[in-house]
C-alpha cells in the first residue's frame, strides 16, 4: 500500500510539472462595484511579460506599464502613487506569482500576487498578500476576458 500511495504521488507530482504554463495574454476587466475601473492589458511572449495598467476613475485615466521577465532578473518602476516598487516574477505551476517591494517614504512594504486562471481562460484571479506597519493584509480581485 505504502508502494501504491508514493507512485500515486510520483505521477502527480510528474503531471503538474509538465503542465504548460498558462497564457495570461489578453484584455482584462475588474469585477468590481467601486467607481474605480481597472483593466489590464497582458501581453504574454515565452518569458517576456508585458502589463499595462489602465485605471479609470472620476479623476480621469491613469497608465502604468510594465515589462517582466519571468523567471529573470528583478524589474524596477515607478507605481501609479509616485512610489518605486522592485518586483520578480516567476511561475508556481500554472500561476504566476509577483514578489515585490514597495518603497514607500522610508518604509519598504512586502507583497505577493498570485495571479491564476479559470479552466475556461475567461477570469483572472489575482491574490495579493503585503504587510505594511507590521500588519498583515489580503485582498482578491477577479477580472473578465474581455473581446478584442
Amino acid at each position: 500500500m505504502r508502494s501504491f500511495r508514493a507512485l500515486i504521488v510520483l505521477f502527480v507530482a510528474i503531471s503538474v510539472r509538465g503542465q504548460p504554463p498558462a497564457d495570461f495574454t489578453g484584455h482584462w476587466r475588474q469585477q468590481t462595484k467601486s467607481g474605480i475601473q481597472r483593466q489590464l492589458e497582458v501581453e504574454q511572449k515565452g518569458q517576456n511579460l508585458r502589463v499595462k495598467t489602465v485605471l479609470t476613475s472620476s479623476e480621469g485615466i491613469e497608465n502604468l506599464d510594465v515589462k517582466y521577465e519571468i523567471g529573470g532578473p528583478e524589474t524596477t518602476y515607478e507605481g501609479l502613487d509616485g512610489d518605486e516598487f522592485r518586483s520578480s516574477v516567476r511561475w508556481d505551476a500554472t500561476a504566476l506569482v509577483f514578489d515585490t517591494i514597495e518603497y514607500e517614504a522610508g518604509r519598504e512594504i512586502p507583497q505577493k500576487a498570485v495571479w491564476t486562471l479559470s479552466a475556461d481562460g475567461n477570469t483572472l484571479q489575482v491574490e495579493k498578500q503585503w504587510t505594511k506597519s507590521g500588519k498583515a493584509a489580503h485582498s482578491f480581485a477577479t477580472f473578465v476576458r474581455q473581446p478584442n
